[in-house]
Protein backbone atom coordinates (compact mmCIF):
# COMPACT_ATOMS: atom_id res chain seq x y z
CA UNK A 1 0.00 0.00 0.00
CA UNK A 2 1.21 3.44 -0.82
CA UNK A 3 1.76 6.81 1.67
CA UNK A 4 -1.07 8.04 0.17
CA UNK A 5 -3.42 5.00 0.43
CA UNK A 6 -1.80 4.50 4.04
CA UNK A 7 -2.84 8.43 4.84
CA UNK A 8 -6.09 8.50 3.40
CA UNK A 9 -6.97 5.23 5.45
CA UNK A 10 -8.37 3.03 2.84
CA UNK A 11 -9.72 -0.04 4.81
CA UNK A 12 -8.16 -2.72 2.75
CA UNK A 13 -6.79 -5.85 4.23
CA UNK A 14 -2.72 -6.19 5.29
CA UNK A 15 -0.74 -6.57 2.16
CA UNK A 16 0.63 -8.61 -0.24
CA UNK A 17 4.48 -9.08 1.00
CA UNK A 18 6.88 -10.63 3.06
CA UNK A 19 5.68 -11.81 7.09
CA UNK A 20 8.06 -13.16 9.58
CA UNK A 21 7.48 -16.10 11.21
CA UNK A 22 8.75 -17.77 14.54
CA UNK A 23 11.47 -19.63 14.02
CA UNK A 24 9.80 -22.95 16.28
CA UNK A 25 6.54 -21.92 16.60
CA UNK A 26 5.89 -24.73 19.78
CA UNK A 27 8.53 -23.07 21.85
CA UNK A 28 7.23 -19.89 21.31
CA UNK A 29 3.34 -20.66 21.35
CA UNK A 30 4.61 -22.23 24.91
CA UNK A 31 6.07 -18.74 26.18
CA UNK A 32 2.74 -17.11 25.49
CA UNK A 33 0.38 -19.73 26.56
CA UNK A 34 2.34 -19.67 30.22
CA UNK A 35 2.18 -15.77 29.75
CA UNK A 36 -1.71 -15.90 29.09
CA UNK A 37 -2.33 -17.81 32.34
CA UNK A 38 -0.28 -15.89 34.45
CA UNK A 39 -2.87 -12.79 33.37
CA UNK A 40 -5.57 -14.81 33.67
CA UNK A 41 -4.67 -16.44 37.03
CA UNK A 42 -4.26 -13.26 38.25
CA UNK A 43 -7.48 -12.06 37.17
CA UNK A 44 -9.44 -15.03 39.38
CA UNK A 45 -6.55 -14.12 42.21
CA UNK A 46 -8.40 -10.45 42.39
CA UNK A 47 -12.04 -11.82 41.34
CA UNK A 48 -13.55 -11.41 44.91
CA UNK A 49 -11.76 -8.39 45.95
CA UNK A 50 -12.73 -6.54 42.59
CA UNK A 51 -16.36 -7.62 42.83
CA UNK A 52 -16.61 -6.52 46.82
CA UNK A 53 -17.76 -3.35 45.40
CA UNK A 54 -18.23 -0.61 42.38
CA UNK A 55 -14.84 1.41 43.42
CA UNK A 56 -13.15 -1.58 43.35
CA UNK A 57 -14.40 -2.72 40.26
CA UNK A 58 -13.57 0.29 38.31
CA UNK A 59 -11.20 2.08 39.87
CA UNK A 60 -9.01 -0.36 42.32
CA UNK A 61 -10.51 1.61 45.69
CA UNK A 62 -8.47 4.44 44.47
CA UNK A 63 -5.81 3.54 46.49
CA UNK A 64 -2.79 2.19 43.35
CA UNK A 65 0.79 3.50 45.28
CA UNK A 66 2.86 5.22 43.03
CA UNK A 67 5.33 2.38 42.42
CA UNK A 68 2.46 0.44 40.92
CA UNK A 69 1.04 3.11 39.06
CA UNK A 70 4.07 4.27 37.09
CA UNK A 71 4.39 0.86 35.41
CA UNK A 72 0.57 0.55 35.31
CA UNK A 73 0.36 3.29 33.80
CA UNK A 74 3.11 3.21 31.26
CA UNK A 75 1.16 -0.05 29.55
CA UNK A 76 -1.85 1.48 29.75
CA UNK A 77 0.05 4.25 27.53
CA UNK A 78 1.77 1.82 25.42
CA UNK A 79 -0.44 0.19 24.07
CA UNK A 80 -0.43 -2.04 21.13
CA UNK A 81 -0.66 1.45 18.94
CA UNK A 82 2.48 2.80 19.94
CA UNK A 83 4.32 -0.18 20.68
CA UNK A 84 3.83 -1.17 16.95
CA UNK A 85 2.55 2.38 15.56
CA UNK A 86 6.06 4.44 17.01
CA UNK A 87 8.00 1.82 14.97
CA UNK A 88 5.87 1.41 12.59
CA UNK A 89 5.49 5.03 11.48
CA UNK A 90 9.08 5.18 10.79
CA UNK A 91 8.96 1.96 8.76
CA UNK A 92 6.46 3.26 6.49
CA UNK A 93 7.04 6.88 6.49
CA UNK A 94 10.31 7.47 8.25
CA UNK A 95 11.99 9.10 11.04
CA UNK A 96 10.89 12.01 10.90
CA UNK A 97 6.95 11.03 11.57
CA UNK A 98 7.98 8.97 14.29
CA UNK A 99 9.56 11.73 15.93
CA UNK A 100 6.79 14.09 15.38
CA UNK A 101 4.26 10.40 16.74
CA UNK A 102 6.88 10.61 19.63
CA UNK A 103 7.18 13.95 20.97
CA UNK A 104 3.63 14.82 20.72
CA UNK A 105 2.43 11.78 22.90
CA UNK A 106 5.32 13.10 25.33
CA UNK A 107 3.91 16.69 25.33
CA UNK A 108 -0.14 15.08 25.96
CA UNK A 109 1.44 13.30 28.87
CA UNK A 110 3.08 16.85 30.16
CA UNK A 111 -0.32 18.39 29.43
CA UNK A 112 -2.39 16.03 31.18
CA UNK A 113 0.34 15.76 34.45
CA UNK A 114 0.14 19.98 34.88
CA UNK A 115 -3.24 20.90 33.82
CA UNK A 116 -5.89 17.56 34.35
CA UNK A 117 -4.65 15.11 37.11
CA UNK A 118 -4.34 16.57 40.03
CA UNK A 119 -8.12 18.35 39.67
CA UNK A 120 -9.59 15.11 38.33
CA UNK A 121 -8.48 12.88 41.37
CA UNK A 122 -9.62 15.50 43.78
CA UNK A 123 -13.25 14.72 42.28
CA UNK A 124 -13.10 11.39 44.16
CA UNK A 125 -15.30 9.62 41.48
CA UNK A 126 -15.50 6.31 39.87
CA UNK A 127 -15.50 7.55 36.20
CA UNK A 128 -14.41 10.55 33.83
CA UNK A 129 -18.16 10.97 32.80
CA UNK A 130 -18.89 11.17 36.65
CA UNK A 131 -15.92 14.09 37.22
CA UNK A 132 -17.77 16.60 34.56
CA UNK A 133 -21.05 16.04 36.23
CA UNK A 134 -19.39 17.01 39.30
CA UNK A 135 -17.60 19.89 37.22
CA UNK A 136 -20.70 21.16 35.78
CA UNK A 137 -23.11 20.33 37.82
CA UNK A 138 -25.43 18.69 35.34
CA UNK A 139 -26.58 15.39 34.42
CA UNK A 140 -26.85 15.77 30.54
CA UNK A 141 -23.12 16.51 30.55
CA UNK A 142 -22.30 13.29 32.00
CA UNK A 143 -24.74 11.14 29.85
CA UNK A 144 -23.27 12.95 26.57
CA UNK A 145 -19.90 12.38 28.03
CA UNK A 146 -20.63 8.69 28.91
CA UNK A 147 -21.88 7.85 25.04
CA UNK A 148 -18.73 9.74 23.54
CA UNK A 149 -16.76 7.56 26.28
CA UNK A 150 -18.13 4.58 25.23
CA UNK A 151 -17.77 5.20 21.63
CA UNK A 152 -14.35 6.14 21.91
CA UNK A 153 -13.22 3.95 23.87
CA UNK A 154 -15.06 0.83 21.72
CA UNK A 155 -13.23 2.23 18.42
CA UNK A 156 -9.75 2.28 20.42
CA UNK A 157 -10.31 -1.60 21.13
CA UNK A 158 -9.79 -1.91 17.54
CA UNK A 159 -6.82 -1.50 16.02
CA UNK A 160 -5.34 -2.80 20.67
CA UNK A 161 -7.34 -6.14 18.66
CA UNK A 162 -5.59 -6.03 15.57
CA UNK A 163 -2.46 -5.67 17.40
CA UNK A 164 -3.21 -9.13 18.96
CA UNK A 165 -3.88 -10.66 15.64
CA UNK A 166 -0.62 -9.64 13.94
CA UNK A 167 1.14 -11.24 16.88
CA UNK A 168 -0.71 -14.57 16.88
CA UNK A 169 -0.41 -14.69 13.18
CA UNK A 170 3.26 -14.29 13.78
CA UNK A 171 3.71 -16.97 16.38
CA UNK A 172 0.93 -19.81 14.75
CA UNK A 173 1.00 -18.86 11.02
CA UNK A 174 -1.11 -21.72 10.48
CA UNK A 175 -4.08 -20.51 12.69
CA UNK A 176 -3.85 -16.75 11.28
CA UNK A 177 -4.75 -13.56 11.96
CA UNK A 178 -8.21 -13.55 11.87
CA UNK A 179 -8.21 -16.89 14.90
CA UNK A 180 -5.62 -15.01 16.71
CA UNK A 181 -7.93 -11.71 16.92
CA UNK A 182 -10.71 -14.39 18.67
CA UNK A 183 -8.33 -15.93 20.79
CA UNK A 184 -7.09 -13.11 21.59
CA UNK A 185 -10.29 -11.31 22.70
CA UNK A 186 -11.19 -14.42 24.69
CA UNK A 187 -7.96 -14.09 27.03
CA UNK A 188 -8.90 -10.27 27.62
CA UNK A 189 -12.21 -10.22 27.98
CA UNK A 190 -12.13 -13.34 30.53
CA UNK A 191 -9.45 -11.37 33.15
CA UNK A 192 -10.83 -7.93 32.68
CA UNK A 193 -14.93 -9.17 33.83
CA UNK A 194 -13.53 -11.23 36.58
CA UNK A 195 -10.64 -9.35 38.20
CA UNK A 196 -11.84 -5.86 37.35
CA UNK A 197 -9.77 -2.65 37.79
CA UNK A 198 -7.49 -4.93 40.22
CA UNK A 199 -6.96 -6.78 37.87
CA UNK A 200 -5.79 -4.76 35.22
CA UNK A 201 -3.52 -2.96 37.62
CA UNK A 202 -1.52 -5.64 38.64
CA UNK A 203 -1.47 -7.12 35.43
CA UNK A 204 -0.34 -3.60 33.79
CA UNK A 205 2.14 -3.67 36.52
CA UNK A 206 3.30 -6.98 35.15
CA UNK A 207 2.99 -5.82 31.85
CA UNK A 208 4.65 -2.51 32.27
CA UNK A 209 8.09 -4.20 33.20
CA UNK A 210 8.02 -6.98 30.28
CA UNK A 211 7.27 -4.07 27.36
CA UNK A 212 10.31 -1.52 29.01
CA UNK A 213 12.41 -4.90 29.06
CA UNK A 214 11.49 -6.69 25.47
CA UNK A 215 10.77 -3.52 23.74
CA UNK A 216 14.57 -2.78 23.97
CA UNK A 217 15.87 -6.37 23.72
CA UNK A 218 16.67 -6.08 19.95
CA UNK A 219 18.27 -2.91 19.86
CA UNK A 220 21.48 -4.31 20.63
CA UNK A 221 21.41 -7.12 18.70
CA UNK A 222 20.80 -4.60 15.58
CA UNK A 223 23.39 -1.73 17.23
CA UNK A 224 26.10 -5.10 17.57
CA UNK A 225 25.69 -5.73 13.77
CA UNK A 226 25.09 -3.04 12.03
CA UNK A 227 26.93 -0.36 14.15
CA UNK A 228 24.93 3.04 15.38
CA UNK A 229 24.97 4.60 12.90
CA UNK A 230 25.46 1.70 10.16
CA UNK A 231 21.74 0.70 10.90
CA UNK A 232 20.39 3.70 9.84
CA UNK A 233 22.61 4.26 6.56
CA UNK A 234 22.00 0.66 5.41
CA UNK A 235 17.86 1.46 6.46
CA UNK A 236 18.28 4.41 4.26
CA UNK A 237 20.18 2.43 1.34
CA UNK A 238 17.32 0.69 0.67
CA UNK A 239 14.67 3.05 1.33
CA UNK A 240 16.28 6.62 0.91
CA UNK A 241 13.27 8.39 2.71
CA UNK A 242 13.64 6.66 5.85
CA UNK A 243 15.89 9.40 7.15
CA UNK A 244 13.33 12.03 6.61
CA UNK A 245 9.83 11.54 5.55
CA UNK A 246 7.51 10.75 3.00
CA UNK A 247 4.29 11.90 5.18
CA UNK A 248 2.72 15.33 4.16
CA UNK A 249 3.39 18.57 6.01
CA UNK A 250 -0.13 18.80 7.08
CA UNK A 251 -0.77 14.90 8.06
CA UNK A 252 2.42 15.60 10.53
CA UNK A 253 0.75 18.92 11.59
CA UNK A 254 -2.50 16.82 12.56
CA UNK A 255 -0.80 14.06 13.78
CA UNK A 256 1.14 16.46 16.52
CA UNK A 257 -1.81 18.33 17.44
CA UNK A 258 -4.04 15.01 17.94
CA UNK A 259 -1.47 13.64 20.41
CA UNK A 260 -0.78 16.50 22.68
CA UNK A 261 -4.52 17.09 23.31
CA UNK A 262 -5.65 13.18 22.33
CA UNK A 263 -4.60 12.32 26.25
CA UNK A 264 -7.15 14.57 27.73
CA UNK A 265 -9.85 12.81 26.44
CA UNK A 266 -9.11 9.01 25.76
CA UNK A 267 -10.90 7.11 28.41
CA UNK A 268 -8.51 4.76 29.50
CA UNK A 269 -5.96 7.99 30.92
CA UNK A 270 -8.86 9.13 32.91
CA UNK A 271 -9.69 5.90 34.95
CA UNK A 272 -6.18 5.13 35.45
CA UNK A 273 -5.70 8.36 37.24
CA UNK A 274 -8.53 7.93 39.27
CA UNK A 275 -7.34 4.99 40.47
CA UNK A 276 -4.27 6.47 41.72
CA UNK A 277 -4.17 6.93 46.12
CA UNK A 278 -3.87 10.73 45.98
CA UNK A 279 -3.45 13.59 43.17
CA UNK A 280 0.13 13.46 44.04
CA UNK A 281 0.43 9.95 43.11
CA UNK A 282 -1.44 10.73 39.55
CA UNK A 283 0.99 13.54 38.83
CA UNK A 284 4.10 11.62 39.62
CA UNK A 285 3.29 8.89 38.24
CA UNK A 286 2.92 10.22 34.46
CA UNK A 287 6.21 12.38 35.12
CA UNK A 288 7.91 9.33 35.71
CA UNK A 289 6.03 7.29 32.91
CA UNK A 290 6.79 10.29 30.54
CA UNK A 291 10.58 9.78 31.14
CA UNK A 292 10.89 6.10 31.03
CA UNK A 293 8.26 6.47 27.89
CA UNK A 294 11.44 8.88 26.30
CA UNK A 295 14.10 6.28 26.77
CA UNK A 296 12.40 3.36 25.34
CA UNK A 297 10.99 4.38 22.69
CA UNK A 298 13.26 6.91 21.29
CA UNK A 299 15.56 3.78 21.30
CA UNK A 300 13.26 1.23 19.93
CA UNK A 301 11.83 3.52 17.92
CA UNK A 302 14.99 4.49 15.65
CA UNK A 303 16.92 1.26 16.33
CA UNK A 304 14.23 -1.49 15.65
CA UNK A 305 12.73 -0.08 12.39
CA UNK A 306 16.04 0.99 11.03
CA UNK A 307 17.37 -2.62 11.65
CA UNK A 308 14.22 -3.95 10.28
CA UNK A 309 14.50 -1.62 6.41
CA UNK A 310 18.22 -2.70 6.73
CA UNK A 311 17.08 -6.69 6.77
CA UNK A 312 13.67 -6.42 4.91
CA UNK A 313 12.55 -3.60 2.88
CA UNK A 314 9.72 -5.34 2.10
CA UNK A 315 7.77 -6.08 4.53
CA UNK A 316 3.84 -7.46 4.38
CA UNK A 317 3.10 -4.69 6.45
CA UNK A 318 5.22 -2.04 8.80
CA UNK A 319 3.37 -3.12 11.76
CA UNK A 320 5.43 -6.61 11.19
CA UNK A 321 9.29 -4.39 11.82
CA UNK A 322 9.58 -5.86 15.58
CA UNK A 323 9.10 -9.41 14.39
CA UNK A 324 11.23 -9.25 11.57
CA UNK A 325 14.08 -8.30 13.79
CA UNK A 326 13.42 -11.11 16.09
CA UNK A 327 13.24 -13.44 13.38
CA UNK A 328 16.94 -11.90 12.16
CA UNK A 329 18.69 -12.11 15.55
CA UNK A 330 17.11 -14.38 18.43
CA UNK A 331 15.63 -17.83 18.65
CA UNK A 332 12.10 -19.19 19.56
CA UNK A 333 12.08 -18.73 23.34
CA UNK A 334 13.36 -14.64 22.70
CA UNK A 335 10.86 -14.49 19.55
CA UNK A 336 8.02 -16.05 22.10
CA UNK A 337 8.65 -13.49 24.88
CA UNK A 338 8.66 -10.76 22.04
CA UNK A 339 5.17 -11.74 21.06
CA UNK A 340 4.22 -11.89 24.45
CA UNK A 341 5.66 -8.03 25.36
CA UNK A 342 3.41 -7.34 22.51
CA UNK A 343 0.77 -9.00 24.15
CA UNK A 344 1.05 -7.08 27.01
CA UNK A 345 1.44 -3.87 25.70
CA UNK A 346 -1.86 -5.05 23.81
CA UNK A 347 -3.52 -6.15 26.75
CA UNK A 348 -2.88 -3.09 28.85
CA UNK A 349 -4.27 -1.07 27.44
CA UNK A 350 -7.52 -3.12 26.01
CA UNK A 351 -8.21 -3.42 29.27
CA UNK A 352 -8.01 -0.50 31.10
CA UNK A 353 -10.31 0.69 27.53
CA UNK A 354 -12.88 -2.61 28.35
CA UNK A 355 -12.91 -1.17 32.17
CA UNK A 356 -13.87 2.57 30.89
CA UNK A 357 -16.02 1.07 28.25
CA UNK A 358 -17.42 -0.65 30.58
CA UNK A 359 -18.03 1.96 33.40
CA UNK A 360 -19.53 4.45 31.06
CA UNK A 361 -22.68 2.02 29.96
CA UNK A 362 -23.11 0.01 33.86
CA UNK A 363 -22.36 2.87 36.30
CA UNK A 364 -22.88 6.56 34.70
CA UNK A 365 -25.75 5.84 32.42
CA UNK A 366 -27.86 3.70 34.55
CA UNK A 367 -27.06 5.89 37.53
CA UNK A 368 -28.28 9.26 35.54
CA UNK A 369 -31.08 7.87 34.12
CA UNK A 370 -32.00 6.79 37.75
CA UNK A 371 -31.83 2.91 37.13
CA UNK A 372 -32.12 1.09 41.17
CA UNK A 373 -28.79 -0.98 40.72
CA UNK A 374 -27.37 -2.20 43.83
CA UNK A 375 -23.46 -2.62 43.14
CA UNK A 376 -23.49 -6.49 42.78
CA UNK A 377 -26.23 -5.70 39.74
CA UNK A 378 -24.14 -2.90 38.19
CA UNK A 379 -20.51 -4.91 38.26
CA UNK A 380 -22.64 -7.94 36.69
CA UNK A 381 -23.98 -5.57 34.14
CA UNK A 382 -20.25 -3.93 33.47
CA UNK A 383 -18.73 -7.44 33.30
CA UNK A 384 -21.49 -8.11 30.41
CA UNK A 385 -21.03 -5.26 28.51
CA UNK A 386 -16.75 -6.20 28.49
CA UNK A 387 -17.76 -9.28 26.68
CA UNK A 388 -19.97 -7.61 24.21
CA UNK A 389 -17.80 -4.48 23.35
CA UNK A 390 -14.89 -6.97 23.04
CA UNK A 391 -16.00 -9.28 21.09
CA UNK A 392 -17.99 -7.00 18.70
CA UNK A 393 -14.45 -5.24 18.01
CA UNK A 394 -12.99 -7.89 17.48
CA UNK A 395 -15.48 -8.46 14.42
CA UNK A 396 -14.28 -4.97 13.39
CA UNK A 397 -10.80 -5.76 13.84
CA UNK A 398 -11.11 -8.50 11.33
CA UNK A 399 -10.25 -6.07 8.11
CA UNK A 400 -8.05 -3.01 9.54
CA UNK A 401 -6.46 -0.10 8.18
CA UNK A 402 -2.57 -1.12 7.18
CA UNK A 403 -0.51 0.80 9.76
CA UNK A 404 -1.85 0.93 13.17
CA UNK A 405 -0.61 3.81 14.43
CA UNK A 406 -2.78 5.34 11.84
CA UNK A 407 -5.68 4.30 13.27
CA UNK A 408 -5.28 4.65 16.84
CA UNK A 409 -4.68 8.30 15.27
CA UNK A 410 -8.29 8.15 14.34
CA UNK A 411 -9.89 7.72 17.25
CA UNK A 412 -7.44 9.96 19.09
CA UNK A 413 -8.61 12.70 16.80
CA UNK A 414 -12.03 11.83 18.11
CA UNK A 415 -11.51 11.74 21.50
CA UNK A 416 -9.38 15.32 21.22
CA UNK A 417 -11.90 16.91 19.05
CA UNK A 418 -15.31 16.11 21.42
CA UNK A 419 -13.65 16.13 25.23
CA UNK A 420 -10.58 18.43 25.06
CA UNK A 421 -12.44 21.31 25.31
CA UNK A 422 -14.78 20.54 28.08
CA UNK A 423 -12.08 18.62 30.14
CA UNK A 424 -9.02 20.66 29.89
CA UNK A 425 -10.06 23.84 29.40
CA UNK A 426 -13.42 23.63 31.45
CA UNK A 427 -11.51 22.15 34.23
CA UNK A 428 -9.71 25.71 34.82
CA UNK A 429 -11.98 28.40 33.05
CA UNK A 430 -14.53 29.21 35.74
CA UNK A 431 -17.01 30.42 33.48
CA UNK A 432 -17.45 27.49 31.48
CA UNK A 433 -20.82 26.01 31.82
CA UNK A 434 -22.84 23.10 31.19
CA UNK A 435 -24.60 24.09 28.40
CA UNK A 436 -20.93 24.99 26.88
CA UNK A 437 -19.62 21.44 27.19
CA UNK A 438 -22.64 20.11 26.01
CA UNK A 439 -22.01 22.38 22.53
CA UNK A 440 -18.40 21.45 22.69
CA UNK A 441 -18.69 17.82 22.87
CA UNK A 442 -21.50 17.52 20.41
CA UNK A 443 -20.14 19.95 17.95
CA UNK A 444 -16.59 19.03 18.30
CA UNK A 445 -17.38 15.40 17.79
CA UNK A 446 -19.54 15.96 14.85
CA UNK A 447 -17.41 17.98 12.98
CA UNK A 448 -14.84 15.82 13.15
CA UNK A 449 -17.21 12.73 12.34
CA UNK A 450 -18.69 14.91 9.53
CA UNK A 451 -14.82 16.16 7.90
CA UNK A 452 -13.94 12.62 7.81
CA UNK A 453 -16.95 10.96 6.35
CA UNK A 454 -17.31 13.52 3.50
CA UNK A 455 -13.34 13.21 2.81
CA UNK A 456 -13.04 16.79 2.61
CA UNK A 457 -9.52 16.76 3.02
CA UNK A 458 -7.02 14.76 0.66
CA UNK A 459 -4.58 14.06 4.02
CA UNK A 460 -5.44 12.56 7.19
CA UNK A 461 -5.42 14.07 10.54
CA UNK A 462 -5.94 17.03 8.78
CA UNK A 463 -9.34 17.22 9.72
CA UNK A 464 -8.66 17.63 14.09
CA UNK A 465 -7.19 21.30 12.69
CA UNK A 466 -10.51 22.24 12.17
CA UNK A 467 -12.82 20.40 14.82
CA UNK A 468 -10.65 21.51 17.84
CA UNK A 469 -11.08 24.89 17.06
CA UNK A 470 -14.42 24.42 16.73
CA UNK A 471 -15.03 22.66 19.72
CA UNK A 472 -13.61 25.19 21.50
CA UNK A 473 -15.09 28.03 19.84
CA UNK A 474 -18.71 26.22 20.42
CA UNK A 475 -17.43 25.73 24.41
CA UNK A 476 -16.66 29.85 24.39
CA UNK A 477 -19.71 30.45 22.95
CA UNK A 478 -21.92 28.33 24.36
CA UNK A 479 -21.03 29.08 28.17
CA UNK A 480 -21.22 33.03 27.48
CA UNK A 481 -24.59 32.73 25.71
CA UNK A 482 -26.22 31.24 28.67
CA UNK A 483 -26.38 31.71 32.32
CA UNK A 484 -23.03 31.99 34.24
CA UNK A 485 -21.89 29.12 36.36
CA UNK A 486 -24.37 28.19 39.29
CA UNK A 487 -23.13 28.13 42.87
CA UNK A 488 -22.85 24.29 43.11
CA UNK A 489 -20.44 24.43 39.82
CA UNK A 490 -18.26 26.85 41.24
CA UNK A 491 -17.84 25.28 44.42
CA UNK A 492 -17.05 22.19 43.12
CA UNK A 493 -14.86 24.12 40.66
CA UNK A 494 -13.10 25.70 43.97
CA UNK A 495 -12.59 21.67 45.43
CA UNK A 496 -11.36 20.40 42.35
CA UNK A 497 -8.22 23.26 42.74
CA UNK A 498 -7.65 23.17 46.50
CA UNK A 499 -4.71 21.38 46.92
CA UNK A 500 -4.81 18.26 49.06
CA UNK A 501 -1.49 16.27 50.55
CA UNK A 502 -3.16 13.39 52.68
CA UNK A 503 -3.97 10.54 51.09
CA UNK A 504 -7.67 10.71 49.45
CA UNK A 505 -10.87 8.44 49.80
CA UNK A 506 -12.79 7.81 47.17
CA UNK A 507 -16.80 7.96 47.26
CA UNK A 508 -19.09 8.31 44.46
CA UNK A 509 -20.88 11.22 46.74
CA UNK A 510 -18.38 13.28 47.57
Amino acid sequence: MSVTESVMFDFLPLQSGVTPEVADSITAVGVVIAYFALMVGIGILYAKRAHASTADFWIAGGSVSLRVQVFAFFAAVVSGGTFFGIGGMAYGFGLGAMAVFLSAILGGLVFMMIFVAAPMRRAGVYTVPDYLKLRYDSANVRIVAALLFAVFSWAYLIPQLTAAGITVDFVLPNIGYSAGVFISTLVFALYVSVGGMWAVTWTDFIQGIIVIFLALVPVPFVIWDLGVGGSISTAIANNPSFGGTTAPGLFLIGLAVTWVLAPLGLPYFGQRILSSESDRVARRSIMWLSVVYLIVFGLMGVFVPAGAMAIEPNLADADYFYYAVLVEYAGPVVQGFGAAALFAAVMSTTDALLIALSASLSHDIPETLGMDLDEQKETWLGAFIIWVGAFTAAWIALSPPAIIGLMITLVAGGAASGLFPAMAIGTWWKRANAQGAIAAMLIGTLTYGGLLVSDVFATANAEVLVSVPIGIASLVVGSYLTDRPSSQELRNFQKFHRKQSTKQTTSADD
